[in-house]
């Protein structure tokens, strides 16, 4: 595939993730984002959908607030145990990453960082987590900017590093699993929120996600661990279909659909 130049945006959309950038774990410096936020960064693939991040920001604004019991625990780290288990759930524990890094929650960061280090060490792709990573994430837990920075570089990284070893079916779980789990906060905020409607917008918005993850997965329909998934997937996918073009979701729809959402994310959770 022909090499892409595109941007990276400091406050940039949001999904998967692993390691950037220079210098040592142990004297990380803090880092001062430069006026101009847009760098370029060279990648021979281009991540095809907008990173978790967009979610979590989305989610912010629309002043939901933290709940830190409706993401993934990080002591479920070690149950994962098959490749397509480890895979999905790092894409979970990279949306709820960005989940914390976006409210500022420093000790769920760090905690949601080292469950992804033990998964990227499992699937073998710590080479693609640059040591100076997390010491670059640690030294940045008070830098909400640089910190997001970081880790969108990082989810970049990871799927560039997948696609250049032939992993492409990897890489769309670990996709799959950071969407589903974007989904699955914001299904669990609107219920505890009574149905804002700031945050059905949030879910609403959602819609090119899925549709374009779904387009994705549907060239690798035969294969056994993504169809884990992408029925479902594709259930949701028909739910924004039927969205109107005032983007409104009725809360009829979204009962329907939050429950399909749930019991896809508890087969990826456990």
């Amino acid at each position: 595939m022909k090499k892409l130049i595109y941007y990276t945006f400091m406050m940039i959309s949001f999904v998967a993730f692993t390691g950037c950038g220079g210098g040592k774990s142990g004297s990380a410096e803090k880092e001062t984002p430069k006026e101009d936020l847009a760098t370029f960064v060279e990648r021979e693939f281009e991540y095809p959908i907008p990173t978790s991040y967009e979610v979590t920001n989305m989610l912010q604004k629309a002043n939901a607030n933290f709940v830190v019991n409706i993401t993934n625990s990080p002591e479920n780290v070690d149950n994962y145990v098959t490749e397509w288990q480890k895979a999905m759930n790092l894409g979970v524990f990279g949306a709820d990453l960005s989940y914390a890094s976006t409210y500022n929650k420093q000790e769920q960061t760090v905690d949601f960082l080292n469950a992804s280090k033990t998964l990227i060490e499992d699937l073998n792709i710590s080479t693609a987590f640059n040591a100076s990573t997390a010491g670059r994430i640690e030294a940045n837990l008070e830098n909400k900017d640089s910190l997001i920075l970081i880790v969108t570089e990082s989810f970049y990284n990871t799927y560039n590093y997948l696609n250049q070893n032939g992993a492409e079916k990897t890489s769309l779980l670990v996709i799959a699993g950071s969407v589903i789990e974007g989904l699955y906060i914001t299904s669990q905020l609107i219920v505890a929120s009574e149905y804002s409607d700031a945050l059905m917008e949030v879910m609403a918005r959602q819609k090119g996600q899925v549709q374009k993850l779904v387009q994705l997965m549907e060239k690798h329909g035969t294969d056994e661990n993504v169809n884990r998934v992408l029925p479902t997937l594709r259930y949701i996918n028909l739910f924004y279909d039927q969205i109107g073009d005032d983007g409104k979701i009725t809360k009829g729809q979204f009962d329907d659909v939050s429950k399909s959402i749930t019991e896809m994310r508890s087969t990826i959770v456990g």
